[in-house]
């Protein structure tokens, strides 16, 4: 049996009255968390933002929730987002590329919903994702490779045979 458990990538950017003298435009934060206030943590071990090069410290660790990352600057670009799991078993991280954009004139306010498949997980990992919103579904759902004719819309991870 698999389970289906749902995460959100998002950020939240308003523009400044006027620039700082370093040129920053605009304050804004980017963070991953669970729909409708489901506890994530239980089956998420750390998340790691990787900033611009430009900022102070950009690789940014968040080991227990709020899974975020407030700043200021003048500019958008795009951020790897790896987010680990609280298994030994593979996988144990995925990776997002997020486009954190601002708009001039205009506050932004966007969420990602990502939907994760874990196939046949570990009992402890399963308990830890049904406790963070996961759902059981029947494995037999999901079409073999071959007869796939989409991409999915969110990964789907597989135990190593």
């Amino acid at each position: 049996m698999s389970v289906v458990v749902k995460i959100e990538l998002g950020h939240n950017a308003i523009e400044k009255d006027k620039p700082t003298k370093e040129g920053y435009t605009h304050d804004w934060n980017v963070f991953v968390r669970g729909p409708n206030g489901c506890a994530i943590e239980h089956f998420i071990e750390k998340v790691v933002f990787h900033l611009h090069e430009s900022f102070p410290k950009p690789k940014r660790v968040k080991k227990e929730p709020p899974y975020s990352v407030a700043e200021s600057g003048y500019a958008g670009f795009t951020m790897p987002i790896d987010v680990y799991f609280r298994t030994k078993e593979e996988p144990k991280k995925v990776k997002y590329i997020y486009d954190l954009y601002l708009r001039v004139g205009h506050a932004v306010n966007n969420i990602r919903l990502e939907k994760l498949t874990f196939q046949n997980p570990l009992e402890d990992f399963r308990k830890k994702l049904l406790l963070a919103g996961g759902v059981n579904i029947l494995n037999y759902a999901f079409p073999l490779y071959s007869e796939m004719h989409y991409l999915p819309l969110g990964p789907i991870f597989t135990k190593n045979a």
